[in-house]
């Protein structure tokens, strides 16, 4: 039961809140009720008689002063919450409170007023409150009576209508209703029917969509599963439908499975008719970015999966293979024989992924799944989806095939293996840049440091081979060699040395150097690309791979065993060989050579012999390489200088070291330090060197019948010659190949191109120093009486023994000429440069000498020259001005003497030795001894003179 305090203090809270609302209104209310006189009058009258009525009355009038005094607000506070009660006693309420400590009657009295006084308040309140809420009172009781009238209005209206409803009761007949019924009837069986029907259909949906899938209509098959799913809603209230609709799910994810098995099988065969129904089907179940994403890893896993394969079907069919091998094993069980038959595979392999994965991203750009074009169509979102997995599906078969690369059995293969390898990587490489522009720097490392490894081996087994030929060179011409560009390692860059044509090779010897060819003069037009310059040769050359192969073709078929090597593997297709060379008829391809012999070198005589042949072979495979990995072209160029200097090196050890006089002035500084370059770097790495050549030097070079094998000599320096003449041809080419930091290295060694011409100055020297008696003629010299006061008319017996001696020596080399063609200007030079000096060392070793002894002196020296001359039909003013200074000096005066010695002392390269000097200064100053002493000072040597005629030797 609800406490009566707290309904009464509920009531009095509510009432206070409604006096507050009048009160701010501000409606004054007139002064009703009881005053304030009557009401004191009424308690008096009635108040008990007793013993104590004046001091009650007393109380009574106090209180009712203070509660004059109040407010009526606090007036109905004061009230208690019992009187607000619905249930409430309040009767029992004040008797208690009054009476509780016994009778009062103060308490009674003062009690009795209060009430009174509250009870009037609260009438005077309630008064007031009905009087304001009187207009709404009105307003609400003309609601009533409009709602009233609207009552009436609506009962006519219905009483109306009943009557209608009567009046069609009694006019419709039964034949009407009967119709009615029929086609209500009829509406229910015709809707029974459809439901049925639809029950069939959704029966058979599995069969049809099967059928739809075996013809790859798989947007037909979705389409149906879809519209199926929606007739089932519509008749979930069968519980056959419920069972076939959930059927119908099942179905449709065994359908997304299928169709993701065919996307699958997209990746090895790509057909595009058949990915266009994917795409749609895909577009039907709002999932072509799923199949996308899905799309990318089959074409991952697709080449961990296929590199697997290929590498084991070229293992050893014995291993077992229910053993699980890594990937990086697998490459090391090929074996060598397999291993580049296993590179084409991958290839093939590799091709085939990305062709499929290229004709996707040109489907896609070619057709829209979504006709919105805006910045969030999914359309856009494939597009970049295919553009970045281009690189990453790239990057993982470079991984693949650079981890095949880094295996052993690389380094095992022979030369024409490893060209086919660079060959086939070549191809890949641009597969690569024309699949998704990367230049596939990590492959091109890889095959850089495999590369450099296999060229040390192959370069130092090149110097080995070639001293294998010059072990058993016969040193003899071979008639069939035109040039370089009919041997087969030059034929694939024929038509581009057509293009970077080098100076003729007939200038070489005139020129001082090479600086006017035309490396840094070519147009823009002839520097094309080192990896396309060829492919303007080919009929197919301007189109890419992916427009000429598919992924059932690919570069990688055919002509990769023997043709690879004859191609131009720049070119980059798969025929290059016969667009290079089925063209031209073996006519036309002789006439072509003869023509480029003509054009790029000049003259048609060439002179080589098997040991330079096999140097031309090397350079044409290291140009080759060259080609194929441009990243170490400049070190396989170094090694290709280096073939020829070790060519000279080896004709230098073999024709120049049995000369029988001192030829320190022959080399030139330029000479010296390429032969010790060789002798230091080249040399060391040989493991055959040095070869045994005594049989060669004991019977042809010992040999005064052959001309101490004078043929063989000039067949080894000329071959160098013509070696370093044909080398020329490729200048320009070769600049083109290497970078623009690396090509002072190649001007540096065209800069010095004669290096073959000087080394055949010591070797010719060899025998022309064998051709006169050196020490027959010098002691004969030392006979002469040189004092003489009168010059005869008649030169010298000696001189007359030289003169045989070159009659027989130019018999000799016309002999000679009838097999090879002898090179007279170096061979006439040489023998001119032995008897010259002879003739000075002779001279010089004159004790006593009068001015009619130097005029004989002269005598016999013209009388010689004018033979020789004659007999070589050449002149030799250097030599002429060698030996009539030597004469003339005996003249000079003290003072030009003087000057004369100083100029010898500076010059870089001394004409006469000291002891020539000496000689001469102690003949010309015998009875000077002051001056003697100071040119003796000046030439520095004051050492007593070996007056020895008959061991002194001609010295250069």
């Amino acid at each position: 039961m609800q406490n009566p305090k707290a309904k009464m203090d509920e009531i009095k809270t509510k009432f206070m809140d409604l006096l507050n609302k009048q009160t701010n209104r501000q409606v004054k209310i007139p002064a009703m009720g009881f005053s304030d006189y009557f009401i004191q009058t009424v308690t008096a009258a009635e108040s008990l008689k007793s013993d104590n009525l004046e001091k009650t009355q007393s109380s009574e009038n106090d209180a009712e002063i203070i509660n004059a005094q109040k407010s009526d607000q606090e007036i109905l506070e004061s009230i208690e919450h019992i009187y607000f009660q619905v249930e409430s006693d309040t009767d029992m309420y004040e008797l208690k409170k009054v009476l509780g400590n016994g009778v009062n009657y103060d308490l009674i009295n003062s009690t009795i007023a209060q009430l009174r006084k509250q009870h009037k308040v609260l009438s005077k309140k309630v008064r007031q409150n009905i009087l304001e809420q009187r207009s709404a009172c009105n307003e609400e009781f003309v609601a009533i009576n409009e709602t009233q009238k609207e009552l009436e209005q609506a009962l006519w209206t219905c009483r109306k209508a009943r009557s209608y409803l009567n009046y069609a009761r009694t006019n419709l007949t039964t034949t009407s209703l009967e119709i009615l019924a029929s086609y209500r009837k009829r509406e229910i069986l015709k809707e029974l029917l459809n439901s049925l029907q639809a029950v069939k259909k959704l029966k058979s949906t599995d069969v049809e969509v099967q059928k739809l899938l075996s013809d790859c209509n798989y947007s037909g098959a979705i389409s149906l599963l879809l519209r199926c799913k929606n007739f089932a809603v519509e008749f979930m209230e069968y519980n056959c439908v419920q069972s076939l609709n959930k059927k119908l799910q099942e179905t449709l994810l065994l359908t997304e499975y299928q169709l993701d098995t065919v996307l699958n099988e997209m990746i090895l065969n790509f057909d595009m008719q058949k990915y266009a129904k994917l795409q749609e089907a895909y577009k039907l179940l709002n999932k072509s970015l799923m199949a996308m994403d899905q799309l990318h890893i089959h074409f991952i896993s697709a080449i961990h999966s296929s590199v697997n394969s290929v590498i084991r079907g070229y293992n050893d069919p014995n291993v077992d293979e229910n053993l699980k091998y890594l990937y990086e094993q697998l490459c090391e069980n090929v074996e060598a024989d397999k291993y580049i038959p296993c590179l084409i595979s991958l290839c093939k392999t590799f091709w085939t992924i990305l062709a499929s994965y290229y004709q996707m991203v040109m489907w896609h750009q070619n057709y829209k799944l979504y006709s919105v074009d805006t910045a969030e169509s999914p359309d856009l979102y494939i597009q970049e989806k295919l553009k970045k997995g281009k690189s990453r599906i790239w990057n993982d078969i470079l991984t693949k095939i650079c981890t095949f690369l880094q295996s052993s059995k690389l380094k095992t293969l022979k030369y024409d293996q490893f060209i086919q390898v660079l060959s086939i990587i070549q191809r890949l490489k641009k597969v690569g840049l024309e699949f998704c522009g990367e230049h596939s720097d990590k492959l091109i490392e890889i095959m850089q440091i495999q590369s450099e490894e296999f060229f040390q081996r192959y370069h130092i087994a090149c110097l080995e081979e070639i001293c294998l030929f010059l072990d058993n060179e016969s040193w003899t011409v071979v008639d069939s060699f035109g040039n370089i560009l009919q041997l087969p390692e030059f034929r694939s860059v024929r038509h581009t040395l057509r293009r970077h044509k080098s100076p003729p090779v007939v200038l070489l010897i005139n020129s001082p150097s090479v600086e006017h060819s035309p490396t840094s003069n070519n147009n823009c037009d002839e520097l094309v690309s080192v990896h396309s310059q060829d492919a303007v040769s080919s009929i197919y050359g301007s189109y890419g791979y992916f427009l000429r192969f598919s992924e059932k073709s690919s570069p990688f078929d055919g002509g990769l065993d023997v043709a690879m090597l004859e191609e131009d593997i720049l070119s980059g297709i798969v025929d290059e060989a016969s667009c290079y060379f089925s063209e031209e008829s073996d006519d036309e391809h002789k006439s072509l050579q003869s023509k480029e012999c003509e054009d790029l070198t000049g003259c048609n005589s060439v002179t080589v012999n098997n040991t330079t042949l096999n140097v031309f072979r090397c350079i044409g495979r290291y140009l080759q390489m060259c080609k194929l990995l441009h990243c170490i072209s400049p070190k396989i160029v170094m090694s290709m200088l280096e073939l020829m200097d070790f060519y000279a090196f080896a004709v230098h050890e073999i024709f120049a070291k049995d000369s029988v006089v001192q030829m320190e002035n022959f080399y030139s500084p330029k000479l010296e330090e390429k032969l010790e370059y060789v002798s230091h770097h080249v040399v060391p790495n040989i493991k055959i060197w040095p070869l045994n050549f005594s049989s060669l030097i004991n019977n042809e070079l010992a040999n005064p019948d052959t001309l101490y094998g004078l043929s063989q000599r000039i067949v080894a320096v000329e071959s160098g010659h013509c070696m370093v003449q044909q080398f020329q041809i490729l200048h320009t080419y070769l600049n083109h190949l290497l970078p623009a930091q690396e090509r002072s290295m190649l001007k540096n060694y065209f800069d010095y191109l004669n290096f073959m011409m000087d080394v055949g100055k010591p070797v010719y020297t060899c025998v022309t120093s064998r051709v006169i008696d050196l020490t027959a003629i010098l002691t004969m010299m030392a006979k002469v009486k040189w004092d003489v006061n009168h010059v005869s008319f008649q030169h010298n017996n000696y001189i007359d023994i030289m003169n045989r001696n070159i009659q027989n020596f130019a018999m000799r080399l016309e002999e000679i000429g009838k097999e090879i063609a002898v090179p007279a200007e170096p061979v006439w030079n040489s023998m001119t440069h032995v008897a010259t000096h002879l003739l000075v060392e002779g001279f010089s070793n004159v004790k006593k000498c009068s001015a009619g002894g130097r005029a004989l002196m002269q005598l016999d020296f013209t009388n010689f020259m004018s033979i020789l001359e004659l007999i070589s039909n050449q002149k030799y003013p250097e030599c002429r001005a060698y030996v009539d200074l030597f004469i003339k000096a005996y003249y000079f005066s003290n003072e030009q003497f003087e000057e004369w010695i100083i100029e010898q002392k500076n010059l870089q390269t001394q004409q006469y030795t000291n002891k020539q000097l000496t000689n001469l200064i102690v003949c010309a100053c015998i009875s000077d001894k002051r001056t003697r002493q100071k040119l003796l000072n000046l030439v520095g040597n004051d050492h007593h003179l070996n007056t020895s005629s008959t061991s002194s030797t001609a010295t250069t």
